[in-house]
Order: C-alpha cells, then sequence, then structure tokens
C-alpha cells in the first residue's frame, strides 16, 4: 500500500511539472500546420495550371478565330499549338487532349457528357471531334489536361478526383465565333 501511494505522490509531481509542454503543443499542432501548408502548395499550383491551360487555349483558339491557322489543321498540330503557348505544363504534349467541334445554328445541340482525358495507363488515346470551321461558324472547344497532385496523400490530394494513373483532369471550355 505504502508503494502505491509513494507511486501516486511521485506521479501527481510529474503531472504538475511544465517541464516539455512547448513539445507537447508542438507535437499536437505540427501536423495541422503542415497539412494546411501542403493543401495552400496543392491549391495554388492547380491554380497556376489552370490559369496557364485557359491562356495557352484562349491564345490559340485567338488563331483560329482570325484565320492564322490552317483550314487542315490537325488535333495534333493544335495540341503543339497550345503547348508552345503553355510554358507551366509539363508534358503538355502526353497529357492534353483537345475537342473542337462546330455547333448546328439550327439546333444548337451541345455535346451533354464532359469532356474526355487522356488515360496514361492505357495506350489507346480517345477519338475526339477535332476541326477548326470555316468562316462564321460556331465553334466549341473543350481541353483537358492531367496534372499529378503535389501532395497526394495531404488532405485535399486525398479529395481529387484522380484516374487510373494517379492524375487530375484540368478541363476548360470555350465557344467562339470564326471570322
Amino acid at each position: 500500500m505504502k508503494r502505491m501511494l509513494g507511486f501516486l505522490k511521485r506521479f501527481q509531481r510529474f503531472l504538475r511539472r511544465g517541464d516539455g509542454s512547448a513539445t507537447v503543443e508542438f507535437v499536437l499542432m505540427f501536423p495541422l500546420v503542415m497539412a494546411m501548408l501542403m493543401m495552400g502548395a496543392e491549391a495554388g499550383w492547380i491554380s497556376v495550371q489552370r490559369v496557364a491551360l485557359d491562356r495557352a487555349v484562349d491564345l490559340s483558339v485567338r488563331d483560329v478565330r482570325l484565320g492564322n491557322l490552317p483550314n487542315n489543321t490537325s488535333h495534333s498540330d493544335f495540341r503543339s499549338h497550345v503547348c508552345n503557348r503553355a510554358m507551366l505544363l509539363s508534358n503538355c504534349e502526353e497529357r492534353l487532349l483537345v475537342e473542337m467541334r462546330r455547333i448546328s445554328n439550327s439546333d444548337w445541340q451541345f455535346p451533354e457528357s464532359q469532356s474526355e482525358c487522356i488515360d496514361l495507363a492505357e495506350n489507346i488515346a480517345p477519338v475526339t471531334a477535332f476541326s477548326v470551321g470555316a468562316g462564321s461558324s460556331v465553334m466549341y472547344l473543350r481541353a483537358c489536361y492531367l496534372v499529378r497532385p503535389l501532395f497526394p496523400t495531404s488532405g485535399m490530394g486525398l479529395r481529387l478526383p484522380l484516374d487510373s494513373s494517379d492524375m487530375f483532369a484540368l478541363r476548360t471550355t470555350t465557344g467562339f465565333v470564326n471570322e
């Protein structure tokens, strides 16, 4: 019994001591702060890549609208044109898929499904419609670029819808009329 009382007194003294209290706070707060920093970096990098993709597509669409690209421009030529303007998109040629189609003025039928993306785990690329159109035609362009998350195990990285190659799809859509 005396042993038990001695142990309890020593344990009470141990609980009253303030040594190491900063270490406990650090151990509890450090993972939360690091997770917030990682999520912020992830969100920032995805935003930068989205802006780069939107800008590159807008500049390339401007060239199509003004007739600066030939009418027989292929999908791969246009994709190269977009990638040359998108400096921050790594491996753009293999991760970007562009769909451009003419929209009929009579029924205004737009595609209802989400734009296709390249699946890097497969060797087969999806077939998409691609036409630069003619004068005064209404055109609809959708582009999909695959991004690898910086921190896939962080809070934001875990919530991103990843494909089979562990990449996230950035999509952009625009409409325009050829001049």
